[in-house]
């Protein structure tokens, strides 16, 4: 198993990907960077007027960046805010990266070597899911390092330790709802086993159940069909994580997604992998 790590790590290291990746979450950073331009601050998927609560922090849910009460005293919540509304388009990076790699092997023919010197093509399958994880794992949270700095000294302000412990507390829940999101991005590309139409499918899930979430969030546990499909999408809990919403039990939620993708999701993909026939 190490030496198919070591295969899948060298294989990363020399493709186009390594630089690419780093490169694209430059660009969201620059992007993220013009949201501080807007004296309002920008608001990307947000709805407003909870029905279940009055308190304003909890009354609305999705992304906000530089919206602050006090542009010349922001408060650290404000802070938080912006930077974990960089999921917005983190996603995307993740998807075009996690796609591209698995499935290079798949395009080019290669993936039946390992398999011809008897390497069995679990091993191949998870050594491909945790180098996937790690790198997407190394990249996230240090664009979220880069991220808290321009945004601190954007607004003047200097966290203590106790803060950034707390932020990064923070990334790393969001980023349990991205390794489930990456187990999600592979069995699409098991089941679908073409890269354009698994990247097409998944841009309208991610979208399109932010989309239906921000419509029927006011009254979202009475949509028995609806609900489900949206506890399946990444945006759900990144949208509740920007605002805060932890009164409705939201950490216990990103818990049990996580566990669902490594004990339900990741089992039927090795089960999907042992039956699948290389071409």
């Amino acid at each position: 198993m190490f030496n198919q790590l070591k295969s899948e790590a060298l294989k990363l290291r020399y493709s186009r990907l390594f630089l690419a990746i780093p490169l694209l979450c430059l660009a969201g950073l620059l992007l993220y960077a013009s949201f501080s331009l807007s004296k309002e601050g920008t608001q990307i998927f947000v709805s407003e007027g909870d029905e279940e609560t009055d308190s304003a922090i909890q009354g609305v849910i999705g992304f906000f960046a530089f919206s602050y009460q006090s542009a010349d005293a922001p408060k650290f919540h404000e802070i938080l805010q912006s930077c974990l509304s960089c999921n917005v388009f983190l996603w995307v990076i993740a998807l075009i990266f996690t796609i591209q790699f698995f499935c290079a092997d798949y395009a080019a023919g290669t993936i039946r070597l390992p398999v011809a010197y008897g390497i069995s093509r679990v091993k191949v399958f998870l050594a491909k899911l945790i180098v996937i994880v790690l790198y997407n794992g190394v990249c996230y949270f240090f664009f979220y390092g880069l991220t808290l700095c321009f945004t601190c000294m954007r607004a003047g302000y200097i966290p203590d330790g106790a803060q950034i412990l707390q932020y990064f507390y923070y990334v790393g829940l969001n980023f349990l709802v991205m390794a489930s999101f990456l187990v999600l991005c592979l069995m699409a590309c098991i089941c679908l086993k073409h890269t354009g139409v698994a990247a097409t499918a998944l841009c309208i899930f991610t979208l399109g159940g932010a989309i239906v979430y921000t419509g029927i969030w006011q009254n979202f546990h009475s949509h028995a069909a609806l609900k489900y499909l949206v506890w399946l999408n990444p945006l759900y809990y990144w949208m509740n994580m920007g605002s805060f919403r932890f009164a409705y039990g939201l950490i216990y939620e990103i818990i049990a997604y996580f566990a669902f993708s490594f004990l339900v999701l990741l089992p039927i993909c090795v089960l999907l992998i042992r039956k699948q026939e290389l071409k």
